[in-house]
């Protein structure tokens, strides 16, 4: 019994030192370089912020944030970094982001909080420009919102390239622009001036304040089953007796203040172009540079470095003013 109980007694001790052994020899084999696995962010992570600064302009607020994705960043499934930023909005307010980076642009993102998850949020994405994408959403409640900036490509796994890469290639500037729903209203019966600087002010945030409901579209004009343009009726007008609409493309990145304005005769029409050219020459300022379309004496245009023209339109022998911008 007592051979036995030693023979027994002898196995199970070989048995665990066999197991620690195997054990020891597991937590020492080294991963190969550059092998990264999706990993979750700790808790509390988010430490970055897009927020409404200062007094804002007529409800526009303005703010830039200035990062870079590190080493330590978490990994999506699809084994990219990424980082997240919190943005506070107000129901009814719109945001309008702008990622950049000077090597190739990063994926810009919009998440809520669902039941304790993250999950995507459907917004209008822009990817027209090599170096930025932008997104524009309106919020249908208030809350605590999740830009994510992820990198485009995954982190290169060669020890020299992702040194290059941290150092060089994954820094970021975000710009955004947040949009309160007191900025797309205006007083009653306002002066010519204010209503040219109201429109401006949308352009930031590319209308989308003052769109309201599709009145119609418009198809192609050289491909006929083509949607050339989706027409939103606009809650502001330049004059309250004709109707405005905000023409979006759906093909592109383009949105503008469309409004026709009918007279009763060409000469009447002609004399209404010329009050608005005065007009908005004189309430756009002198960074805006007027002049006649060469292709076109009835197009006068309006046009300032970094912005999108003012067009006064005269349709002569239809009686009518369009004013695009």
């Amino acid at each position: 019994m007592k051979k036995t109980a030693r023979y027994l007694l002898t196995g199970v001790c070989l048995y665990f030192a066999i197991c620690l052994q195997i054990t020891s020899a597991q937590t020492h084999i080294k991963k190969p370089a550059g092998s990264l696995k999706a990993s979750q962010p700790r808790e509390n992570y988010i430490t970055q912020e897009i927020k409404k600064k200062g007094t804002g302009d007529h409800g526009i607020y303005y703010d830039t944030l200035s990062n870079k994705i590190k080493p330590e960043d978490p990994l999506n499934a699809a084994g990219k970094q990424y980082q997240d930023i919190r943005v506070t909005l107000g129901a009814g307010d719109v945001i309008n982001a702008n990622v950049s980076s000077g090597f190739d642009h990063p994926l810009l993102s919009l998440l809520s909080n669902v039941n304790g998850q993250l999950k995507s949020i459907k917004a209008a994405i822009d990817t027209s420009s090599t170096y930025t994408m932008k997104l524009l959403y309106k919020a249908t409640a208030a809350g605590t919102y999740t830009f994510r900036v992820t990198c485009k490509k995954k982190t290169p796994r060669e020890k020299y390239d992702r040194q290059y890469f941290y150092e060089n290639d994954a820094s970021y500037n975000l710009k955004s622009i947040i949009a309160t729903p007191e900025s797309g209203v205006i007083m009653d019966n306002p002066a010519i001036c204010d209503q040219v600087q109201f429109l401006i002010r949308q352009r930031v945030t590319d209308y989308l304040l003052i769109t309201g409901q599709v009145a119609d579209t418009t198809m192609d004009v050289l491909d006929k089953k083509k949607i050339g343009f989706i027409n939103h009726l606009s809650s502001f007008t330049i004059d309250k007796n004709s109707k405005a609409k905000i023409s979006i493309d759906p093909n592109s990145a383009y949105f503008a203040f469309d409004q026709s304005l009918f007279y009763n005769s060409d000469a009447d029409a002609a004399k209404a172009q010329q009050y608005f050219i005065e007009n908005f020459r004189t309430c756009l300022g002198p960074d805006w540079k007027g002049a006649v379309d060469s292709g076109d004496a009835n197009w006068y245009k309006f046009e300032r470095e970094g912005q999108k023209p003012v067009n006064i339109i005269l349709y002569a022998g239809y009686k009518y003013v369009q004013i695009l911008m």
